[in-house]
This record gives structure tokens, C-alpha cells and sequence, in this order.
């Protein structure tokens, strides 16, 4: 068998550091939120995020095209999930008030009844990884950096 000379790695140590380090922490919470919260509902984790924003929403209401800018998903992926979660009956379409060629999603009270059985075990994990792990100051620095990163990262990839 022959050796090869010993190469350079492609990506910098700089870029696998952060992207490692972003990814990894995304992964690990996103998995433990899936498993000490998300799935004691019975729901897809992107249909708890679609009753979560409606849930936060004016009215508990949303278009669909601001629920796809929300959630960062496109329009048939939206549709698509709107659909399931009408079938489930957490959500409705109903008529928009300000503009009647439109529609808008509405949370359903079986929507937030979900949402009332997931929120002790999301305010859990974040107690845990969060609240218990990083000091009061570090963890608004956290929210602000990871907001900055957000916001460059939807300029070059709106």
C-alpha cells in the first residue's frame, strides 16, 4: 500500500472551529429538545415551530407567506405543513379581515392545549442547558450574538 504525503486540510482551522462549534451545539439542543420535548407531544418539531409562531402571532393568526419567511421554508413546504397540521386540527384557514383574496392560518385550541403540554418540558431544556449553564449576562450575550449571525447570514441567503 502506498502512503501519501502528508496534506493540508482543505478548510481552515479558524472555519471548522466556528462552523464546528455552531453546528454541534445546534445539533446537541435540537436533538435534546426533540427528545425531552418535542416528542412527549406526539408532533413533527417543525409542526411545533409552526404553533409556536402562530402562537406568538397578533391574534394567534399568520399568512402563510410570513409563516414561510418566519420559519424560513418555502411556500409548498409551508403548505405542505399547514396541511397536516389542519388535518390534525391544530390549526384552521380563515379568511383574512384586512384583505378578503387572502387567507390566514389561525392556532386552534387543540393547537395550543399542544402547545401547553410542550412548554414545561421546552422551559426544562432551556433551564438545564441554559438557565443552569451560562450566567444571566452570558446568556443575553448569546441571544444577541446568535441574532447577529442570523441576520448576516439571511442577508447573503434571504
Amino acid at each position: 500500500m502506498a502512503l501519501h504525503p502528508k496534506r493540508s486540510s482543505i478548510l481552515s482551522p479558524a472555519t471548522l472551529r466556528t462552523s464546528g462549534a455552531l453546528l454541534s451545539a445546534q445539533i446537541a439542543l435540537s436533538r435534546t429538545i426533540t427528545c425531552d420535548a418535542v416528542e412527549l407531544t406526539g408532533q413533527d418539531p417543525t409542526i411545533i415551530d409552526l404553533l409556536v409562531r402562530l402562537d406568538q402571532a397578533p391574534d394567534h393568526r399568520l399568512r402563510a407567506v410570513e409563516l414561510s419567511r418566519q420559519l424560513l421554508m418555502s411556500p409548498s413546504h409551508i403548505s405542505r405543513m399547514i396541511d397536516r397540521a389542519e388535518a390534525s386540527e391544530l390549526v384552521e384557514r380563515c379568511a383574512d379581515p384586512d384583505d378578503r383574496r387572502a387567507a390566514q392560518v389561525a392556532l386552534t385550541d387543540r393547537g395550543r392545549q399542544v402547545l401547553s403540554d410542550f412548554a414545561p418540558h421546552l422551559e426544562g431544556v432551556i433551564r438545564r442547558v441554559i438557565t443552569e449553564t451560562l450566567t444571566p449576562a452570558e446568556s443575553d450575550k448569546l441571544v444577541e450574538l446568535l441574532q447577529k449571525v442570523e441576520r448576516a447570514a439571511l442577508l447573503t441567503n434571504p
